[in-house]
């Protein structure tokens, strides 16, 4: 709506009241806008996860759901955490172990020179 130029307290109320106006039908907008993401978060999550699968349609959907039902089993989540924690703890044991031995083969090669550079000064 292009400016309207206020020239007396009857204008200005005017324009005043219209722009609640506006300003409550921006305010549903965007409440409906929020309850629609609020009701389809968890479908837009699967589907960025596994595109496809919200769709409900072919071999995608068909996994989606599968993935759904699985997730919401208490007892694959349990078990899909206990692997994922196992599988960090292997991995972070194993980079201990790597760096344990990077250290202690360092500090032998340090010994052995000091020990070579003894020997050639006596």
């Amino acid at each position: 709506m292009p400016k309207v130029k206020i020239t007396s307290n009857d204008l200005l109320e005017k324009e005043i009241s219209r722009l609640k106006k506006r300003s409550r039908v921006l305010e549903n907008e965007l409440g409906n806008r929020v309850d629609h993401f609020r009701d389809n978060y968890k479908k837009m999550a699967l589907n960025s996860v596994i595109p496809g699968s919200a769709k409900h349609s072919g071999w995608m959907g068909m996994v989606g759901n599968f993935a759904k039902v699985v997730w919401q089993s208490g007892k694959v989540k349990s078990f899909t955490t206990n692997a994922l924690m196992t599988a960090l703890e292997f991995a972070g044991v194993r980079l201990g172990i790597n760096l344990f031995d990077k250290f202690r083969k360092s500090r032998s090669k340090k010994k052995k020179a000091r020990a070579a550079a003894e020997k050639e000064g006596h």
